[in-house]
């Protein structure tokens, strides 16, 4: 994979031409809002001159249809930013990628993972990207998940952030969790699902800082010596350190399935403050960056 410095060139010759294209379009949008909230005023400055108060009235359907012009031409503005950086990261990174938008991983396929303790009863996503590094296929998406809590039955949010699976190119048998151990009490229920037929906790993965941030459950079946290899428990405690977000994963035979929480856009686009900013692009890249190296790895290990 491309460093940090070989992107910055890639921003450089080719991203920042598109972003100040849409730096243009922002303009154009500032200036028609700004000129329609003069014309705005203006009119209703001329009524109370002229006292003609019964046109006031006659002002208000214009006026809604015009703030709802802008309202959409807004939201299509802001929708079209972040395909546009993603496609062009994704060029870099590699071009057989796949993105699309509108697009997120089942909820199948979300709940084979094992990871969280229900089927969920929201469920929503977009911006799914696939392909293959080397021979390992995988998936990933943006997924907000909700469901109804025991306690309070009402819904809570278990997961607003990234979704990635990837299946390995070899044939593995048994089951993992990785779960933060800050949250070990929301996630008994899954514990329970491994101990239940003889599963246990892994206390000692050889990583002394990931035994202290995380839990791992592994059932009897598993060879977690070939999984849990010291290059996977650095990188994935490397991106939580770094990060401060939370981060749950499984091991399901030979899929692996990560959840990042991220309760914030990264690649929200302003209105009124530049795009043309190479650290927030930079720091999509670099979470992309992550996924797609765990694939190389597992590709290059096996």
């Amino acid at each position: 994979m491309q460093e940090l410095k070989e992107f910055r060139r890639y921003y450089n010759n080719h991203l920042h031409t598109d972003l100040q294209a849409f730096e243009r379009q922002r303009w154009a949008l500032i200036i028609s809002i700004g000129l329609a909230i003069l014309l705005a005023l203006g009119l209703v400055l001329a009524v109370l001159a002229f006292e003609l108060f019964p046109i006031i009235f006659l002002l208000i359907l214009p006026y809604w249809f015009i703030y709802n012009f802008f309202l959409r031409w807004i939201e299509r503005f802001k929708a079209r930013f972040k395909p546009l950086v993603v496609q062009s990261i994704l060029q870099f990174i590699d071009p057989r990628l796949r993105y699309y938008h509108k697009d997120f991983i089942p909820k199948d396929s979300f709940n084979r993972a094992h990871i969280f303790p229900f089927n969920p009863h929201i469920y929503s996503g977009e911006d799914y990207i696939m392909g293959k590094i080397g021979e390992v296929y995988f998936e990933m998406c943006e997924l907000k998940v909700m469901h109804t809590s025991d306690v309070t039955d009402r819904l809570e949010t278990w997961l607003n952030g990234v979704f990635f699976h990837t299946k390995f190119n070899f044939r593995a048998e048994g089951q993992m969790v990785i779960i933060p151990r800050v949250q070990a009490q929301k996630f008994i229920r899954t514990f329970k699902r491994l101990t239940r037929y003889g599963g246990y906790e892994l206390k000692d993965t050889g990583n002394p800082r990931f035994d202290e941030d995380f839990l791992v459950y592994i059932d009897r079946k598993m060879k977690y010596e070939d999984i849990l290899t010291p290059e996977l428990l650095n990188t994935l405690n490397s991106y939580h350190e770094r990060s401060g977000q939370e981060i749950y994963a499984s091991f399901m035979g030979s899929h692996f399935y990560l959840a990042v929480a991220e309760p914030y856009e990264l690649l929200d686009a302003h209105l009124f403050s530049t795009n043309v900013d190479f650290e927030l692009i930079s720091a999509y890249y670099e979470e992309l960056f992550v996924f797609t190296q765990l694939v190389e790895d597992f590709d290059l290990r096996h």
